[in-house]
């Protein structure tokens, strides 16, 4: 459990009053009335459902109203309704449409805003009214910063130090390439990620392949970077999908041998259409979150069927965390949290550790996840599957990487090498060997 100095709940009663009157009649996802004597709250979704990024936002959207439409069919006294706010992805845009959630006093808690820069422009708001809001996948590392002493913001997925910290090590560890060239879309998400990566990376060793080269995301032709990037080992994109499948299909355009990596922006099925399905082939994808798939197993498994049938759809990235979100606020309000202030008392205080479908969930202080996976998948056969899952153990803050174990999975037998506080273990199949040199143990693989 954690505590926070209790923060002004300041608002306007005179406008929100009205701000209530005029959206009464305005939709979210219908959830159904109340029974006669019940109650109804309201659960915002604020994130992306239209823009080039829109399926990061709609499997948030969507996993959240599998868990209200769950929890609605069980009846109660309470009737929980989403109501749907469209951001585009954009700071702009999420500051036009903020005055609609935040005067909605039937809205008690958030799930998102999606995108961190978003996220950033939205909090003094959130903050102001005491809406507290659990982001999915908002992953910047400075969020928390943005409000000092801010107490409404909280995330189910770690932050981009984590992110960055992984990546380094993978490139270090695991993939070794020659040299790496780094390319960003300049966006609070893309720009940090990319230098974060970088840094740690260089000073693990990792050579460098030119400076840090920046593309416009609205662009279509990247030809210009493409031209001083592709003859690299490897290239990381630091950016949203749409954009690196164009990127990534340039590349093959120019016949690159370079093995593609990039972040969770990425990690979508968007990612294999925009770079036109066989040029995405091999890329690597990380996030500090799981999918659920058709091969997964326990909790996650059971997730992703019931999402397939209800939805018609696979789940995507983030709807895991995107359903664990709106199960914490459902399950505050079930208990009787049904205010702002009592629900923001309980997210801030009374969570513990929550067993979520995408891993176990707890906050810290500052609203940030405590726990440190990050996965590592590639795209083959033209699907989405697993390739590494590291564990992050200890880390310090801004772009230290800390000490760290690496454990990574495919099937068969493993390879585990120590190196300093660094742990790597690959399985890949066939019988092992083992040999000791210095600090290091390495297991490889023998056929």
């Amino acid at each position: 459990m954690r505590q926070r100095g209790a923060r002004p709940w300041r608002r306007s009663s005179a406008l929100l009053v009205a701000a209530a009157v005029v959206l009464a009649a305005c939709g979210g996802n219908e959830g159904g009335g109340a029974g006669p004597g019940g109650k109804e709250v309201s659960i915002a979704f604020v994130g992306a459902k239209t823009g080039d990024n829109a399926n990061l936002g709609l499997n948030i959207r969507d996993a959240a109203k599998l868990a209200i439409d769950e929890e609605n069919a069980k009846g109660g006294n309470v009737t929980i309704r989403l109501k749907e706010f469209d951001t585009a992805g954009e700071s702009a845009q999420a500051n036009t449409v903020k005055d609609q959630f935040i005067g909605d006093e039937s809205i008690v808690g958030v799930v998102g805003p999606a995108f961190s820069g978003e996220t950033k422009a939205l909090l003094p708001a959130f903050q102001e009214a005491g809406l507290v809001m659990i982001s999915p996948s908002a992953t910047a590392k400075d969020i928390p910063g943005v409000v000092p002493d801010q107490t409404v913001f909280h995330r189910t997925l770690a932050d981009d130090v984590v992110q960055a910290t992984g990546i380094a090590d993978y490139l270090a560890n695991v993939e070794k390439p020659a040299t790496v060239a780094y390319v960003h879309d300049n966006t609070p998400y893309g720009k940090p990620l990319t230098e974060d990566v970088q840094k740690l990376a260089t000073a693990k060793g990792v050579r460098e392949f030119g400076k840090i080269e920046v593309v416009d995301p609205k662009a279509q032709d990247f030809s210009a970077t493409v031209n001083k990037v592709k003859d690299a080992a490897l290239i990381f994109y630091g950016g949203y999908y749409a954009e690196a499948g164009r990127f990534k299909k340039q590349l093959a355009d120019e016949r690159s041998k370079a093995t593609f990596l990039s972040g969770d922006g990425s990690l979508d099925p968007g990612f294999i259409t925009s770079a036109g399905g066989t040029p995405a082939e091999g890329a690597r994808l990380s996030c500090p979150c799981n999918l659920a798939l058709e091969s997964s197993q326990g909790e996650l498994k059971a997730f992703y069927d019931n999402y397939k049938q209800k939805i018609g759809r696979e789940p995507g990235l983030y709807s895991p965390e995107g359903y664990d979100s709106a199960k914490i606020l459902i399950q505050a309000i079930k208990a009787g949290n049904d205010t702002r202030p009592k629900l923001l008392q309980y997210v801030e205080n009374q969570v513990g550790v929550y067993q979520g479908v995408s891993k176990t969930i707890e906050f810290e202080a500052n609203g940030n996840l405590k726990s440190k996976q990050f996965f590592v998948f590639q795209v083959k056969g033209g699907k989405i599957v697993p390739l590494q899952t590291l564990t992050i153990e200890e880390q310090d803050t801004g772009t230290s990487s800390g000490r760290q174990r690496t454990t990574t999975t495919s099937s068969g037998a493993s390879t585990t090498t120590t190196t300093g506080g660094s742990t790597t273990t690959t399985t890949t199949g066939g019988s092992t060997t083992t040999t000791t040199t210095g600090g290091a143990t390495t297991t490889n693989p023998t056929r």
